[in-house]
């Protein structure tokens, strides 16, 4: 693998910003919402000048490296994101004949780059992804690989991204419809089919079909996206390409003004589709028309969903459950489609990388890329260059602890909060324990200052791992845990967030002086705020007994103060004996008060005898009468 740094060094100009967070709503000047600014990258970084278009990513299968590939006005820039934080230029990719254009769309299949643009003459430049690899002193000036003359200007290509076909557009030929290019040799492309009975295509996304609708399953369907005042979706059956068949056309929606493109959802029941124009035409905020399509032959039109602003909406995606749009002027807004059913969507993330409004204009956010397994999204923005983003996981999870917890009230109480023994920053760190992306977080007296059931009780880790080896902490960050359960960030509200990629995980929750609990399957968390609730049943835990019930909750078992993996009444390594250490090693009715992994209870004082003492706890908690007993943190 390349050095980044030596990279960095041989450019001539600066290619990064270090990463900026969201906070309070922004990352820097940019407006946000659990959407974290890795690094931008101008137009000049990218070799290019005036504007970007289209944008795609590819992963290289041998070495892992995430590229981002942005179509601009006088080329393809290729760009190395090893370093989220530090893109590399790696190289570019002039237009095939030299001709500058507004459009430029870029897809690939395999290791195989295909570019189109508006450009007469300019048909179809073929680009091997895996001469990235071996550029040693970048930026390099590539030449294409090959190129395919069967049309000239196109307005977007689509890359099949399991069979070795493309499909051009809004071509200067064949009535502007489909053209269906056969690169099976893709340094030999050849003409494979057209479809030109429904005139001009805009854009179309073709998918492998595996609905609900039994007649089409693991068939070849192209939604092909119209305008031209004859704005509609259809659908074709494009499994044989030499016999292209019309299934269906959507029916009429309010208001027709640019059908620009569109994505079905992962399930293929429903089609979302983003009209470019229909903002200034009917004068109202984004929207994303929703089509129920798990008939084909009888898409229904549902409604659609309003976003904040009147921007104009231009690509959107569906990735991992979640809809991805790019709005122009309002930037990438991320979706949550739980209830499309309905016509409702849920806007859970945002990022605005155009600064000057959220108008109706064709600046801003022109494509994004939310398919990279590192989690990080990518953003074309039209005068701005490219944006490396990282939306943020957040979780609300739910768990009681045994020392605290009072049955009587169905809450823990909040004796050491009461006592002002909560420390400002999270305790792990000092007590050893390996934080993964995580560890120093802080809080506020102002936060500590709550009453009621939004009382803290404690600092806690919540610790998301792997979904097929939970051996492996992908993640942790230290959290507060309410009186109810209810475990938050360190502003006392919010959910708790992770730097990682939307998929499933088993979520463990731990805390100082009791044992951790995990979840017995591993669950998908997302940038939606999803809720976990490890406390009442509802989730199996992971092993044998890994909670105490008491009536109708799961608590934490308490009394592991030598914090390790085991409670022990008796024997070497006990957890007993650091109690009586504690208050001074002699009298037993002595006391110590603080914040201290001995206080069992959590009542802000130690006690080895008495009422409320922090001994007898672990002996129950072992089962009670036989002393030599243990129990066992049921975490892998």
């Amino acid at each position: 693998m390349r050095n980044i740094s030596s990279l960095l060094s041989l450019l001539a100009i600066p290619v990064l910003t270090a990463q900026t967070p969201c906070v309070n709503g922004f990352a820097g000047p940019y407006a946000c919402q659990n959407v974290d600014l890795l690094a931008t990258m101008s137009l000049a970084q990218l070799g290019t000048a005036t504007n970007v278009a289209d944008l795609w990513g590819w992963t290289d299968p041998l070495t892992g490296t995430e590229y981002a590939i942005v179509g601009g006005r006088t080329g393809t820039s290729f760009v190395d994101l090893s370093v989220p934080t530090a893109p590399v230029l790696i190289g570019f990719l002039p237009a095939h004949n030299g001709v500058s254009s507004l459009w430029r769309d870029v897809d690939t299949h395999g290791n195989w780059c295909f570019v189109g643009s508006e450009a007469a003459g300019h048909g179809m430049q073929v680009f091997d992804l895996t001469r990235l690899r071996t550029v040693t002193t970048p930026p390099a000036t590539f030449t294409e690989d090959a190129h395919y003359a069967g049309f000239g200007n196109s307005h977007t290509i689509f890359a099949d991204k399991t069979e070795p076909y493309v499909y051009a557009v809004g071509a200067n030929v064949f009535s502007g419809g489909l053209i269906v290019v056969n690169v099976s040799n893709p340094l030999a492309p050849t003409l494979a089919g057209t479809f030109t009975s429904e005139g001009y295509i805009h854009e179309n996304a073709v998918f492998d079909y595996q609905g609900p609708d039994t007649e089409h399953v693991g068939k070849r369907i192209s939604f092909n996206f119209h305008i031209n005042a004859n704005d509609r979706v259809t659908i074709t059956d494009v499994t044989d390409k030499t016999d292209i068949t019309l299934i269906a056309t959507t029916p009429v929606y309010q208001v027709r003004s640019l059908c620009h493109q569109g994505w079905l959802t992962e399930d293929h029941r429903f089609l979302l589709m983003n009209d470019e124009g229909d903002e200034q035409s009917g004068n109202y905020n984004t929207r994303t028309h929703i089509f129920n399509v798990e008939n084909l032959d009888v898409p229904v039109y549902v409604g659609f969903f309003s976003g904040p602003n009147p921007s104009y909406d231009h690509n959107l995606y569906t990735h991992q459950g979640l809809v991805w749009e790019a709005n122009y002027t309002s930037g990438l807004h991320v979706l949550d489609p739980t209830d499309i059913a309905t016509g409702n969507l849920t806007l859970v993330a945002s990022f605005d990388n155009y600064t000057a409004n959220n108008g109706r204009s064709y600046n801003g956010a022109w494509g994004n890329y939310p398919y990279f397994a590192s989690g990080i999204v990518i953003v074309s923005s039209f005068g701005e260059g490219l944006f490396v983003l990282r939306p943020k996981l957040s979780l609300h999870v739910k768990a009681m602890l045994d020392g605290p917890y009072v049955p009587g009230e169905d809450r823990m109480h909040d004796s050491l909060r009461v006592n002002g023994l909560i420390p400002l920053t999270e305790p792990y760190t000092g007590l050893g324990y390996a934080h993964v992306l995580g560890g120093g977080e802080s809080t506020s007296a102002t936060v500590l200052s709550a009453t009621g059931p939004n009382a803290i009780v404690d600092w806690v880790v919540v610790e998301l791992r792997d979904a097929l080896d939970p051996t492996i902490v992908r993640g942790t960050r230290s959290a507060l845990v309410q009186r109810d359960g209810d475990i938050v960030g360190t502003d006392g509200t919010s959910a708790v967030q992770f730097d990682l990629a939307v998929k499933d995980y088993h979520i463990a929750v731990r805390h100082r002086n009791h044992l951790g609990v995990m979840t017995a399957a591993a669950v998908r968390v997302s940038v939606a705020p999803k809720h976990y609730d490890l406390s009442n049943g509802s989730m199996a835990l992971f092993g044998t007994e890994p909670s105490r019930s008491v009536g109708s909750r799961n608590v934490l078992w308490s009394g592991n103060t030598l914090v390790d993996d085991i409670l022990r009444y008796s024997g070497s390594t006990n957890d007993r004996d650091p109690i009586l250490a504690r208050v001074g090693g002699a009298v037993p009715t002595a006391t110590s008060a603080g914040y201290l992994p001995e206080d069992v209870n959590m009542d802000g004082k130690v006690r080895y005898v008495g009422a409320s003492n922090d001994r007898d706890p672990i002996l129950f908690n072992i089962g009670g009468v036989v002393p030599t007993q243990t129990r066992t943190e049921q975490l892998p």
